[in-house]
């Protein structure tokens, strides 16, 4: 750990974590066995986080649960961030246009969340909610994926639970990087079937500061209407256009956790 990393906090970022993947409360008890710090540590941690609002404790179960207090800076960085502010302005053109569903998605980790999304202007068959997928399987992840260095590719999939979200979801490393060679080549990245059984996803990078993948433009189709083919020789230079357009070196990415 470096010497400017506060010990103390990292613990409580440890506690935090433990709520990235699961929506869920949990017991003092559960707390500390899932992140293997002492009770006494666990106990002050427990305490200033929820005396500073990042937690909250139900009285009659003891179970510690995140505080709406996040929405709050979900909502503070979608309101700040520039990629977030500009989104908009391009992706609803977009949707317009082809009447499909747009979004813009960011990485973090080994996830990517869909924000800024527009649902098919016909059927409306997509959620607007923020939608949390592993960046392995989607399109979106996957043009991210395309534009970053073999090692960081390594890492996020070694990182990644390679789960099947549907009977067609590539779970093999070695597919992927092919895969994403090809997304690479392109200029646009696909999947097929593999988050959702009926849909289609493709997906172009957004660049930032020296040609780093920040975010990527997607648009899902229906399979009943599309072959990924079709999809592709259909839409393919569209969602290219507005990532394009988007893209500019006054952005930045995150970084992949230090653990890694």
């Amino acid at each position: 750990m470096s010497a400017l990393q506060l010990g103390t906090l990292e613990k409580a970022a440890k506690i935090l974590d433990l709520y990235n993947e699961n929506a869920e409360s949990f017991t003092f008890s559960e707390i500390v066995k899932k992140t293997e710090l002492e009770k006494g540590s666990v106990q002050r941690l427990l305490f200033t986080l929820q005396n500073l609002g990042f937690l909250r404790k139900h009285q009659k179960y003891k179970r510690y649960a995140l505080s709406p207090k996040f929405i709050s800076f979900a909502v503070s960085f979608c309101q700040s961030d520039p990629l977030m502010i500009q989104a908009l302005k391009y992706v609803e053109p977009l949707a317009r246009q082809t009447t499909e569903a747009v979004s813009v998605a960011l990485m973090d980790g080994v996830n990517v969340f869909y924000l800024n999304r527009i649902p098919n202007l016909v059927s409306h068959d997509f959620a607007l909610l923020p939608v949390r997928r592993y960046a392995f399987c989607t399109a979106a992840g996957r043009a991210m994926l395309s534009c970053m260095s073999d090692a960081d590719v390594d890492r996020v999939l070694s990182h990644s639970p390679m789960l099947r979200l549907t009977s067609r979801t590539i779970i093999d490393p070695d597919e992927i990087r092919r895969l994403l060679v090809v997304a690479r080549q392109e200029g646009i990245a696909v999947q097929d079937g593999e988050v959702l059984e009926n849909e289609i996803g493709i997906a172009a990078p957004i660049l930032g500061d020296g040609g780093v993948p920040v975010a990527a433009v997607t648009m899902s189709l229906d399979k009943a209407e599309f072959t990924l083919e079709s999809a592709i020789a259909r839409y393919s230079a569209l969602v290219q256009t507005a990532a394009r357009d988007m893209s500019n070196p006054a952005l930045s990415a995150s970084r992949f956790p230090p653990s890694w």
